[in-house]
């Protein structure tokens, strides 16, 4: 081989070099401020739950499920709990109205039913159990408002809703939640991801499907509401998936609701019609 192509050697050998190295360069860095940009997430989400968990409660409930098919009513009573947000020093809490009456988003048909709230309970963080009542529910917003009996001793701890945040598509949320008796009513959180901002007929933001039921809050700890589920009462969905999916409600529609529940008697719910 002639200099010249010796030389040429040796300048495309250093040229693939130094691609090298860039591109080596390039990744680290990237490795580097995503771990950076990971770790402040994580600080961001963990400042968000001390600033919040004692706001978020258990609600538990006995209820009694009423039963009508073919003519024939039957009665069952059962226990059940879920997650709620305390959204005012007074106590009144605010969950999802599916997750303690799934006849909510039932249509009529053969077989009916309907369920009332006999009795219901306020666990808080601390393990305190305050009786309450249902006093408002709100089925196409997919709401149910839960009031203390009594006007707490002192005020209770609550998630601020007018100190609100609009999310938008890719945004990250923090959502707080409480796990069930088998955990010990512990606080769970989670990152989720906003997936789609549907503008009509009212706002709300769709995240990914999980278990976690309760205020949902950007980076910077400001709620965007609260988490709940949207379902289709009608057989015309284009396919399964389609029939539910979860969302976050946003604050300044939750609020507009709440105004209606803070003076609102206990809601009494009748036996269901006979299923024709």
């Amino acid at each position: 081989m002639d200099r010249r192509g010796v030389a040429l050697r040796a300048a495309l050998k250093g040229a693939n070099l130094q691609a090298m190295k860039t591109c080596v360069f390039a990744v680290v860095a990237l490795l580097v401020f995503s771990t950076v940009l990971s770790a402040g997430t994580t600080e961001d989400a963990r400042r968000i739950i001390e600033a919040n968990e004692a706001a978020v409660v258990t609600v538990s409930l006995v209820i009694e499920m009423n039963m009508s098919y073919e003519g024939e009513t039957n009665k069952e009573e059962h226990k059940t709990s879920t997650t709620a947000t305390v959204i005012d020093p007074s106590g009144l809490a605010v969950t999802s109205l599916l997750e303690i009456d799934p006849s909510s988003s039932t249509p009529s048909g053969e077989f009916n039913y309907s369920i009332n709230v006999v009795s219901a309970k306020i666990k808080t963080s601390d393990g305190k159990e305050i009786p309450a009542d249902v006093v408002l529910r709100d089925p196409d917003l997919d709401l149910a408002f839960i009031r203390p009996k009594a006007k707490p001793e002192k005020p209770m701890a609550f998630v601020d809703l007018t100190q609100s945040a609009e999310p938008n598509v890719m945004d990250e949320l923090v959502v707080l939640s409480r796990m069930g008796r088998i955990a010990s009513y512990s606080l769970a959180a989670g990152l989720e991801r906003v997936e789609a901002v549907v503008r009509k007929p009212r706002t709300f933001y769709v995240v990914g499907m999980s278990n976690l039921r309760g205020p949902a809050f950007t980076l910077d700890g400001k709620a965007a509401g609260i988490t709940l589920w949207r379902v289709s009462n009608t057989d015309d969905s284009d396919s399964d998936s389609d029939a539910y999916i979860q969302v976050v409600l946003p604050s300044k529609t939750v609020l507009e609701a709440a105004q209606h529940a803070k003076d609102a008697a206990p809601v009494e719910t009748k036996a269901p019609a006979a299923a024709e």
